[in-house]
């Protein structure tokens, strides 16, 4: 079975982000089982596995900025045409690697696995890198700025969700007295998205600027709320691990 989004191992991408970790989520890591570090071998080589599936984020990126850029004129046009070809040849970079890695992280040491997470974190970043490069020389406005937070959180909604509904089905291969505690942390893991959705939409109605300040400020507030999934998440996947052993 895939698992997308048994990817601790890259819970600390360079990611373009929108509201802040809710505390409930590390204190429930913490109390109910600690997480799996970030240096587990099994993770890391599920995190490559669920790369693939970050290739959505980009998607929605570009087609964003495809629908802005379409309103621009001469010079503008032009740059900003050259910017998104830089962005798509950075995502299809990033897909090819993604897959390569996926079809020989079984055969690979520790060591290769690391070096190619390694390698998909820099271009990852590479990617947010020049995006935010075209919303500067675009002097794209707050709309725009918040359709790219939009589309791109939708997209990791999408990702987590389909998380969760792996880990049920796992969940539901255990036997009913080792399922009770699981299943009500899947639970709880489900609701936090719900959450997480609504908190998303009302960061980013705050957003009032388009100041690197302000925009940075977002990002990062995204980034503390995907850590804070994926150290809950790990916890119930582990959970589950060491229940079928």
């Amino acid at each position: 079975m895939k698992l997308r989004l048994s990817t601790i191992g890259l819970a600390l991408v360079a990611q373009t982000v929108l509201f802040s970790a809710p505390a409930a989520l590390a204190q429930e890591t913490t109390a109910q089982t600690a997480p799996a570090t970030q240096d587990d071998p099994s993770l890391a080589r599920q995190a490559l596995e669920w790369s693939q599936d970050r290739v959505a984020e980009l998607d929605a990126t570009i087609a964003v900025l495809e629908k802005e850029a379409a309103r621009l004129q001469g010079d503008a046009r032009a740059r900003a045409e050259e910017v998104l070809k830089a962005l798509r040849d950075r995502r299809d970079a990033y897909r090819i690697q993604a897959e390569e890695a996926v079809a020989n992280a079984g055969t690979w040491t520790d060591a290769q696995v690391a070096e190619a997470r390694k390698s998909l974190d820099d271009n990852w970043a590479a990617f947010q890198a020049t995006r935010d490069e075209y919303l500067d020389a675009a002097k794209a406005d707050i709309a725009t700025r918040r359709a790219v937070l939009e589309a791109e959180f939708e997209a990791r909604r999408k990702a987590w969700q389909e998380s969760i509904d792996e880990l049920r089905a796992d969940a539901e291969k255990l036997a009913a007295e080792q399922r009770t505690a699981i299943d009500a942390r899947i639970a709880a893991l489900s609701t936090q998205v719900d959450k997480a959705k609504v908190e998303a939409s009302a960061r980013i109605e705050r957003l009032q600027d388009a100041s690197a300040e302000a925009w940075e400020k977002t990002k990062q507030g995204y980034a503390d709320a995907q850590k804070g999934f994926l150290d809950t998440y790990a916890s119930i996947r582990k959970s589950i691990g060491d229940a079928t052993k």
